[in-house]
């Protein structure tokens, strides 16, 4: 069990009031989580009473609950100006200004949670507090080093789905072989289920609406990849253990897909230091912001297309070193030599994975001296 004293940070940006900061913190007081700090990270686009809100919880409930403005948080990375740099308004990347801050403060974990992301039941904290513990936890592993987390999750018109940026090349069910087995291992990212309407490419929200009305029952309360078997996976309801935070990030430039990408990133420095990514409890509920679907579209197919050359020279990429963030380094630094050997790849792919690396390489720098 996790100790109640365990510190834990929420980080969630918002472009509106975050109204689902009610609940959950109502929840962290229920079940005894006194060391929570929840970030709020504000926008240009952030109404006014945000702010208020924040304040008035903070008052009412006791649970250390700050609102963070634009002019609050570059003051807060001031020393650091290439974070500033590469951060730019108007974007949920800012999310990462909340992690390093929760970071610099000493927190054993961080929840990053977006703004539609509405508590469902159980022990919220308590549930996301598995990483960076040791733990008992189904393990799936298949074949073919794939295995999509929606087979997990229950959707009210058995409608097959995939998680959003998931290898096109890879959605074949019926052509992998799957094992479980259940065994002690160290969670260092747990990614709560997300229900009602979960994340999935823009092209299956225009062939069919989905919506998730619970979790399949043989999985339950969570389940976790056996470290070589590979799910892509964003940043909303997910928590990180103090080890990864280093090498989590999601490059502004590669655009929608960036969280996807470092999905992939985490999968294989998992994969190299025996950590597992888990999957489950605890659960929210999304009532979406609203978005354009065509926009969206747009904005994910190159991405889509670069990914099976992408996730290729990740897994081709050797690595030696002995922590998350020191083996991302030598990954990133392995991955741009490699590139431009990479012939077979438009050269409009080639250019947002360079952009990739090499954005994900000042925010590991950041972090050199911070220990």
């Amino acid at each position: 069990m996790v100790s109640s004293k365990h510190k834990t940070f929420v980080i969630t940006t918002t472009i509106r009031v975050p109204i689902l900061l009610r609940d959950i913190s109502k929840n962290a007081q229920d079940h005894g989580h006194p060391d929570v700090t929840f970030l709020v990270i504000g926008d240009i686009k952030t109404p006014p009473e945000a702010e208020k809100l924040c304040k008035d919880l903070a008052k009412d409930s006791g649970v250390a609950i700050e609102y963070l403005d634009v002019q609050t948080q570059e003051k807060a990375i001031t020393e650091f100006p290439s974070l500033s740099g590469m951060i730019p308004l108007n974007s949920a990347v800012r999310k990462m200004i909340g992690n390093f801050i929760a970071y610099r403060r000493g927190c054993d974990s961080l929840v990053m949670l977006d703004d539609d992301n509405f508590f469902n039941s159980g022990d919220f904290i308590g549930g996301h507090n598995v990483v960076g513990s040791q733990t008992q936890i189904d393990l799936i592993k298949s074949d073919t080093g794939w295995f999509s987390v929606a087979e997990a999750m229950v959707e009210e018109s058995g409608v097959p789905f995939y998680p959003r940026g998931y290898p096109w090349s890879q959605r074949n069910p019926s052509a992998i072989n799957v094992t479980r087995e259940s065994t002690s291992a160290k969670v260092v990212i747990n990614q709560g289920f997300v229900l009602e309407d979960p994340d999935v490419d823009a092209i299956s929200r225009l062939f069919w609406p989905i919506r998730v009305s619970g979790m399949n029952k043989d999985f339950e309360p969570r389940f976790g990849l056996k470290p070589g078997t590979w799910c892509s996976f964003n940043n909303q309801n997910t928590a990180l253990a103090r080890e990864v935070i280093p090498a989590y990030f999601t490059p502004f430039k590669t655009g929608r897909n960036s969280d996807i990408w470092t999905s992939f990133v985490m999968c294989r420095l998992a994969e190299h230091l025996n950590g597992v990514i888990a999957f489950g409890d605890p659960q929210v509920r999304q009532v979406r912001n609203p978005h354009s679907l065509w926009q969206d579209l747009d904005d994910e197919l190159l991405n889509n297309k670069a990914t099976d050359a992408f996730v290729e020279l990740l897994r081709s990429t050797e690595l030696s070193q002995d922590t998350y963030g020191s083996a991302l380094g030598e990954l990133l630094e392995k991955c741009l030599a490699t590139l431009p050997s990479l012939s077979d790849i438009p050269e409009s792919e080639a250019e947002m994975m360079r952009d990739f690396f090499l954005e994900y390489q000042i925010w590991q720098s950041l972090f050199i001296n911070l220990d």
